[in-house]
């Protein structure tokens, strides 16, 4: 054997062991996911899909993976990032990934306004709605509109603003096209109006639906931040608190693993609207976002309501600040929070505390 030989048979070698190196390396969707629902908390799962998602076989088995993290972060309250993985997702071309569900492309965009509204990001929420306008589809196009009217309050500055959505919400809630959502409109239209039709509407055709438990005082609404964007009438009823989720009516497919509930939980992303006082000067208690993991308690467009905030949850001996965030809209924010600790037990020990909180990055 000549040395040229022996180097061709070393290359070959060499070449069918990165072969197999590769096609072990790959991962299908399948069992990415499988693994995931293996680890121990919800972020644990969410940390090993970012670790194998460049091992994913196929484009669609990304996209699948994408979609179930989004899922996943939207659970625990991780709503921007849960919109960010939807928007990937619908953007990743591949077909149908083998034995996980298929969901469509306008199916995925959907989530994406759903995350981005559940974080008060009506921005992002319109130019998702955007790409989808023209579906064909009916069950689609019924929550287009319900979410165009839903971006529309959150832009509203003051309950004189709502006027229109409120009048389109009373049309939508009589059309056969829009009867998919039509529980949804109602609890909208007597969260507004504190409209008593809507809530005995409620209770008579969908007695057993989130909605006609809300306004039976029996549960109360998911706390994240889009309903504190939401201008309410001084007459709507005081019984159920100022906050929401875009996302406690509308979840698309449930997840369904031993420790990872099915649900979106109801304690997952707390807004406090508090009570703006002219006579406080002193200014918002500002710092740097600072890496990792926080737990998040509000999100105010008023320095003062933060600064509310940030001193009931001093008091009771947490180091509580704020930093701001300006939206595309120029519109800046005052987000709430508190550094999680070395045991990530945090957000236990504030809700012990009773404050709301949820956790973000």
């Amino acid at each position: 054997m000549t040395v040229n030989d022996s180097m061709k048979k070393v290359l070959a070698l060499i070449f069918a062991s990165a072969l197999a190196f590769h096609s072990f390396a790959q991962k299908t969707a399948e069992q990415i996911r499988k693994g995931s629902l293996g680890q121990e908390t919800v972020l644990d799962s969410i940390d090993y899909i970012k670790t194998n998602l460049p091992s994913a076989a196929s484009g669609a088995d990304k996209r699948a993976l994408l979609y179930f993290m989004g899922q996943l972060q939207e659970q625990i309250g991780l709503y921007t990032d849960a919109a960010s993985n939807y928007a990937k997702a619908a953007g990743t071309s591949g077909g149908e990934a083998k034995n996980v569900p298929n969901v469509s492309t306008e199916e995925i965009v959907i989530a994406a306004v759903r995350a981005s509204l559940s974080a008060g990001d009506w921005e992002n929420a319109e130019s998702y709605l955007s790409s989808i306008r023209s579906t064909r589809n009916e069950r689609i196009s019924a929550f287009v509109n319900l979410y165009t009217i839903w971006c529309q309050l959150c832009k509203a500055s003051s309950v004189s603003d709502t006027g229109d959505s409120i009048a389109m919400l009373r049309a939508y809630s009589s059309m056969q096209s829009m009867k998919i959502v039509r529980p949804q409109v109602l609890l909208t239209l007597w969260y507004l109006t504190d409209d008593r039709n809507c809530a005995a509407t409620l209770k008579k055709e969908y007695p057993s639906s989130p909605e006609a438990s809300i306004v039976s005082g029996n549960s109360q609404i998911m706390s994240v931040p889009f309903w504190y964007f939401v201008p309410r009438g001084e007459s709507a009823s005081p019984s159920v608190p100022a906050t929401s989720a875009a996302s406690s009516y509308v979840a698309e497919e449930k997840v369904p693993p031993k420790k990872i509930d099915s649900d979106i939980p109801s304690e997952s992303a707390p807004i406090f609207q508090g009570n703006s006082n002219p006579s406080r000067q002193e200014s918002v208690s500002l710092r740097s976002k600072k890496p990792g993991k926080k737990q998040q308690l509000g999100l105010f467009k008023s320095k003062e309501n933060a600064d509310e905030l940030i001193g009931k949850v001093r008091a009771k001996g947490f180091d509580a600040y704020a930093y701001s965030e300006t939206r595309a809209s120029g519109t800046t924010y005052y987000i709430v929070v508190v550094d999680e600790n070395s045991s990530l037990t945090m957000g236990k020990k504030l809700k012990d505390s009773g404050f709301d909180c949820y956790t973000v990055e």
